[in-house]
């Protein structure tokens, strides 16, 4: 997978980053890192992520809650496409968010699902492996905590913000798959 980022180079003289950046979400937040902190450069940041972040595979917390917190001052609901602006706009003030693991992965990756049989499915299987202790977790979420939002198999998906507002570790796990 290819990004075309030479738009974002055009914001600070930065040297242009690799093009090939694949579907490693690292890489691409480490190219927002180098510029400086910017509006234009933030709702870069968001739009790319927004139209991108379905490609990206293994979500690395760390740098994400580092990224997500530098630019949230420049979201803006406009980052997201028709589809995630309606859903967004649907949600409720406050509202359940579902997270289906495998036992493979930690518990605190960062897509969830609106869907309680959508966080089933996730959990059954992901990426292509069968689940080992297939978990879903219920997370009592803020639409104001919400960074990106997507229709999935005719369900929303979100990504959150991550800490302070946002503790994943308040998740209640409210049944074991299997």
């Amino acid at each position: 997978m290819s990004f075309d980022l030479s738009p974002f180079d055009a914001l600070d003289g930065a040297p242009p980053p690799s093009a090939d950046l694949g579907p490693r979400p690292a890489a691409t937040l480490d190219c927002f890192a180098t510029r400086r902190r910017s509006p234009a450069v933030g709702r870069r940041f968001w739009r790319f992520l927004a139209e991108n972040w379905a490609g990206f595979d293994r979500v690395e917390r760390a740098r994400c809650v580092r990224m997500f917190a530098r630019f949230r001052p420049d979201w803006t609901r406009d980052a997201l496409d028709c589809e995630g602006r309606s859903i967004y706009d649907s949600l409720p003030e406050t509202f359940t968010a579902y997270r289906g693991q495998n036992g493979l992965e930690l518990a605190s990756g960062a897509l969830f699902t609106l869907s309680l049989e959508g966080a089933r499915r996730q959990a059954a299987e992901r990426r292509g492996v069968e689940a080992v202790e297939a978990r879903i977790f219920a997370l009592r979420a803020a639409r104001r905590d919400v960074a990106l939002v997507f229709a999935a198999d005719g369900e929303g998906e979100i990504v959150m913000f991550p800490a302070p507002r946002v503790d994943l570790r308040a998740r209640r796990l409210i049944e074991l798959a299997n």
